[in-house]
Parts: C-alpha cells; sequence; structure tokens
C-alpha cells in the first residue's frame, strides 16, 4: 500500500507540476513583511554569523534554525531598518535544527 501510495504521488508531481512547484514571487509577496535577518556575535562583540528568520505571531515570536545562533554569546534580529535584542528562547530542537525565539 506504501509502495503504490509513493507512485501515485510521484505521478501528480510529473504530469501537474503546479502542484508540486509554488509561485515563487506570489509566496514572496505575501510573506516578505515576515523575513527577518538573525545576527549572532560572539563574546567580544565580534559577529560570527547571520542567517533568515521568520515572525510566526503577532507577538513577535520568530523561527530560524539553531545553527544560525548555536555559539552566540549574542543575538540581534534585524526587521528593515529596525534591530532588536533577542533575549532568550521560546524553544530549541537541536534535531531539527530549529530555534523559536
Amino acid at each position: 500500500m506504501k509502495h503504490i501510495l509513493t507512485i501515485i504521488i510521484f505521478a501528480l508531481f510529473l504530469f501537474f507540476p503546479a502542484v508540486s512547484f509554488a509561485n515563487a514571487e506570489k509566496v514572496f509577496r505575501e510573506n516578505n513583511k515576515a523575513v527577518v535577518v538573525m545576527i549572532s556575535y560572539d563574546s567580544k562583540g565580534k559577529p560570527i554569523g547571520q542567517g533568515s528568520g521568520f515572525i510566526v505571531r503577532e507577538d513577535g515570536a520568530v523561527v530560524t534554525n539553531y545553527h544560525v545562533i548555536s555559539n552566540a554569546a549574542d543575538i540581534v534580529i534585524k526587521a528593515g531598518d529596525t534591530i532588536f535584542k533577542v533575549e532568550g528562547f521560546l524553544h530549541i530542537d537541536r534535531e531539527n535544527d530549529a530555534v523559536y525565539t
């Protein structure tokens, strides 16, 4: 049964590529305001990493990858021209490389 389901899904993607690929421009237009830049610093204030993050809640919670902030002594979030200091984490999931701040 699992093998048949795999074949059906593959056939859908093969014959209906629109099902498998979202319109990238539309996705960006609808979500670009939720994208932020995460910048991590070492204990001397030197930037050591940078990556993207996404605002996922109205209260400003952000999701990013764990590897972006894993060695940081300090982290800031840049949203447009505004910079916010990360005060703490809501959840860290090292196994899935995700952080909720």
